[in-house]
């Protein structure tokens, strides 16, 4: 009889034990990588959101962190999501709304620098974007709208700003890039006078 319940108590252990790394609705998990550290809230759902099948959904299960198109399995990630370097600094941030990217998400290089912002609403990018060189510098601003580029788009360099207007994710055609050189040699050909114009007179 001993030798059954010990049996089954052997049986039972590893699933107890799988049963304990099942994290409750409403706390934080703690994924540790090779390469990385991610720390993700999974705070309860008033309600079973519907799925839409063109978005992609982020989930928490078998300790990791999955990502489906239209569907998910697990607890969808709810509330905000820290992504860490193995020297601890920060390499991604944002919040997620019942298994989709919302407000504003950024992400860093190793040292620290910024390299880059984008502003979702619904797992989609609509609003304001920033990209950055390797020095945290702007090389790229612009808007999104429903995950496609709209208005306008500045690049910039070293010494100018080039300015393009986009429709739909596509550049508008027939347009000129101005930059600001163009504006620059449009001024030099172009000077301001304050003088006022000579009267002819007649003698």
């Amino acid at each position: 009889m001993r030798i059954l319940l010990s049996t089954i108590l052997l049986l039972l252990i590893p699933r107890i034990l799988l049963a304990q790394k099942l994290p409750e609705i409403g706390t934080n998990v703690r994924i540790i990588e090779s390469d990385k550290t991610i720390v993700a809230e999974i705070k309860a759902v008033n309600s079973t959101p519907s799925m839409n099948p063109e978005k992609i959904y982020y989930w928490y299960g078998s300790n990791n962190i999955h990502h489906t198109q239209g569907g998910y399995s697990g607890h969808l990630l709810n509330g905000a999501y820290n992504e860490y370097y193995l020297n601890k600094n920060l390499k991604e941030q944002g919040t997620y709304t019942k298994g989709l990217k919302s407000g504003v998400w950024k992400s860093w290089s190793e040292n620290g620098a910024l390299k880059q912002l984008f502003t979702y609403n619904k797992g989609v990018k609509s609003g304001p974007f920033y990209l950055y060189d390797d020095l945290g510098k702007v090389t790229q601003a612009g808007n999104y709208d429903e995950n496609e580029l709209e208005g306008k788009v500045k690049f910039y360099s070293k010494d100018s700003v080039a300015v393009v207007k986009y429709k739909h994710g596509k550049p508008m055609p027939n347009q000129h890039i101005k930059s600001f050189w163009d504006k620059l040699n449009f001024l030099k050909k172009h000077p301001k006078t304050t003088e006022k114009p000579k009267l002819k007179t007649n003698h």
